[in-house]
């Protein structure tokens, strides 16, 4: 959910469904052809507002926000959803989205059941 938007820029794009479920396939070539502008599908475009709530299968669609300018910093608040009330991201990805690592993703982290790198 968008909170701040930055002065600039900041526009939420994404290709849902690159990698494969079915497998556990990355789709490099995808991913290549999508960064060198040659994939048949143009990134989806979402120019969010304050308050707006997106929902997507994060986990196998590739997705970004354009870059930002301007003094304002661009917030948003990041929600996740699984069945299973212990499943935690590896520990590499946590710190890296939120800085640190909690006693709760040590006791509770788990390996997905998937082979995606994260």
């Amino acid at each position: 959910s968008l909170q701040q938007p930055a002065d600039e820029g900041g526009i939420f794009e994404y290709v849902p469904f690159i990698r494969k479920t079915e497998g556990g396939e990355e789709n490099f070539e995808a991913v290549r052809q999508i960064m060198d502008g040659e994939f048949h599908q143009r990134p989806t475009q979402l120019d969010l507002k304050p308050g707006d709530l997106q929902i997507f299968h994060g986990r196998y669609s590739l997705h970004r926000v354009s870059p930002t300018r301007g003094p304002t910093p661009r917030f948003v608040a990041t929600f996740s959803y699984t069945e299973d009330p212990n499943m935690v991201c590896s520990l590499r990805r946590v710190k890296e989205l939120y800085g640190k690592v909690l006693p709760v993703h040590i006791e509770h982290g788990k390996t997905r059941q998937d082979k995606f790198l994260d």
